[in-house]
């Protein structure tokens, strides 16, 4: 594959994270502990036993988050609805850290001269979210706006059209396999699954993997050392 013409990324979980100190707010008040630092590692680890199990149903990662942090069976439940709660509020109210390295990250990737777009499954207000966080792009995809999510292939198509890009032409790097990868793939672009620890449980070979928006830099500039 010759380097891409346009990348398209999602939000969460590549651009933005959950906040931690609002997190570990909620499991503590609940008798539990998480570290800072582990909040990022158990959004990808909850975020692939979605993966594992082939569906969106949040629960599952609510209730891994809510193990990781050790609440005591009195209370788990509890706990499991408010770190519920939490995530259905509006975005702003915790996907709000930019991870570290990501902000040069793009701008690296923008010198590179590939077209950018965000393709993100949001609630309207993923665009105002990332000027705020210092992230500003031309062309922001918010499922809330355009009435398609993925894995609908169409979300894409959107992007796309705004690019002015064919999908051969483009890759789609996110951080699920059931809404990114296969949703890019049913949009005819390359997903790039974001899996910076190793967790996805697909087979191997079955998609590309990135650790880091670096190594998606790389690929634009023309290395094609990304792994399956």
């Amino acid at each position: 594959m010759t380097a891409p013409r346009a990348v398209l990324l999602d939000a969460g979980g590549v651009l933005l994270l959950p906040n931690p100190w609002v997190i570990s707010s909620v499991v503590r008040a609940a008798g539990g502990e998480i570290a800072l630092d582990d909040v990022r590692r158990a959004h990808y680890a909850c975020t692939a036993l979605m993966d594992a199990r082939g569906d969106a149903d949040w629960l599952h990662y609510n209730r891994l988050l809510v193990e990781r942090a050790r609440v005591p069976d009195r209370n788990f439940d509890d706990a499991v609805a408010a770190v519920r709660a939490l995530y259905l509020a509006p975005a702003a109210t915790l996907w709000n850290v930019v991870p570290d390295g990501v902000a040069d990250q793009l701008a690296e990737l923008r010198s590179t001269g590939v077209a950018i777009a965000v393709v993100s499954n949001a609630d309207g207000t993923v665009e105002p979210l990332l000027r705020k966080s210092g992230l500003a792009f031309d062309i922001v995809i918010d499922s809330a706006v355009v009435g398609y999510e993925k894995p609908q292939p169409e979300i894409f198509g959107f992007a796309l059209a705004k690019l002015g890009v064919e999908p051969a032409d483009a890759v789609h790097v996110g951080d699920t396999a059931w809404a990114d990868v296969i949703g890019a793939r049913a949009a005819g672009v390359r997903p790039l699954h974001l899996d910076p620890f190793g967790d996805c449980p697909y087979p191997a070979g079955d998609h590309d993997h990135v650790r880091s928006l670096g190594d998606v830099v790389k690929l634009c500039g023309g290395d094609r050392s990304v792994r399956s």
